[in-house]
């Protein structure tokens, strides 16, 4: 039996310092981008024994969002551990070298592709949804005007999301790793609050899906919890359940979630389904965190080779199930069934996201490794 502390942290033999790293979180955002794929899959759409998985899988967009919390908020407080202080310059390179390149390529590849191939006329409605896209702002242009008409990029808007809480993380992170334990408690409960009362409010004034889904201030409960995790605040928990309890409890509240109605029907059930998004999201980390076999699993060489390139899989995952539609039209000989166009845009998804993190990713990720204060996952 490997013992837990050699899974997650490994020792650099270049500078002797331990290695924050966790192989089976990798695995696992394989299996967050696999939710989100079959969110968006015509097989899931169409199969009626999976439609009710096919509508609520979007849980893997939050599945991102814990995992990415709880990753940043261990690697800063070990950086203020190590050096006293967080430094925030270096945190924003090292996002812009990892979420940068292939975003910008992407839009543009998609505007170009949408105006010579497609043949679409840039409004001033659709150049205001690319200023956009640019910006990391469409997520707030989607809370008013819905997801935007660029081709393939309607799923974006959780990479503008994520930016925003980029912005702010290493600020909340330096102020709480300095806090005492009464100031973390009173402060994550404010947020709750504060957060849950402007969703009320939103919900009251029915305003119309996708505001809520898309509004870093709306949709929170997964972000916040993999912060509370990241400071051990759920330890314990995890010492008093056993991991694959946890992990069952985590599908529990997803089975629950799915007897709600769906994000996009605006009620006050809305508050309760976060509710169990943050509960199962949590519940999921906590239970692979803490598990030998679990971690096993997760840390299987496919897995995680696939889980470092997961960014590049949701970036082209709809761009995969556009090819794959089109495959079928101009090569009439291959099976056509909801089935085989699904293992197409799979496959496709998966050969350029390869391609991308070998060609592109890879270089920007070598920089990034230059502004490195504590030495975290392996290129």
């Amino acid at each position: 039996m490997i013992p837990e502390k050699d899974i997650s942290l490994k020792t650099n033999e270049t500078n002797n310092t331990e290695r924050i790293y966790f192989p089976e979180l990798d695995g696992l955002r394989f299996f967050a981008f696999l939710l989100v794929f079959f969110h968006h899959s015509k097989l899931f759409i169409q199969t009626p024994h999976l439609s009710t998985f096919h509508a609520f899988s979007w849980i893997g967009v939050d599945l991102f969002f814990v995992l990415s919390a709880f990753l940043f908020t261990k690697l800063l407080i070990a950086e203020y551990d190590k050096t006293k202080t967080i430094s925030f310059k270096k945190f924003y390179i090292r996002r812009i070298f990892r979420i940068w390149p292939i975003y910008y390529l992407f839009i543009t590849f998609c505007l170009l592709f949408d105006i010579y191939v497609n043949g679409a006329t840039i409004t001033k409605y659709v150049g205001v949804r690319i200023i956009g896209l640019f910006t990391f702002s469409d997520n707030l242009m989607a809370s008013i005007k819905g997801f935007t008409p660029v081709f393939s990029t309607g799923h974006l808007w959780t990479i503008g999301y994520e930016e925003q809480f980029y912005v702010f993380i290493p600020i909340i992170i330096f102020f709480l790793v300095r806090a005492s334990l009464k100031t973390k408690i009173i402060s994550t409960v404010s947020v709750f609050i504060l957060f849950n009362a402007i969703r009320f409010f939103l919900i009251a004034n029915k305003v119309p899906h996708p505001a809520i889904w898309v509004l870093p201030i709306t949709h929170f409960e997964a972000i916040i919890m993999g912060i509370i995790i990241g400071f051990g605040g759920l330890n314990f928990l995890a010492k008093k359940v056993k991991p694959l309890i946890l992990g069952l409890i985590g599908i529990l509240f997803f089975i629950l979630l799915t007897t709600l109605p769906n994000v996009d029907k605006i009620s006050y059930w809305l508050i309760l389904s976060y509710s169990l998004v943050g509960i199962s999201t949590s519940m999921i980390l906590l239970s692979v965190s803490n598990s030998i076999y679990l971690k096993r699993i997760f840390s299987k060489q496919l897995f995680v080779f696939l889980g470092k390139r997961s960014y590049g899989l949701y970036v082209y995952h709809l761009l995969g199930n556009y090819t794959a539609d089109n495959i079928i039209k101009y090569i009439p000989k291959l099976p056509s069934g909801s089935f085989a166009v699904f293992m197409y845009s799979l496959a496709f998804t998966i050969l350029i996201a390869i391609i991308s993190y070998k060609v592109i990713e890879k270089p920007f990720l070598k920089l990034k490794k230059k502004f490195e204060v504590i030495v975290s996952r392996p290129i």
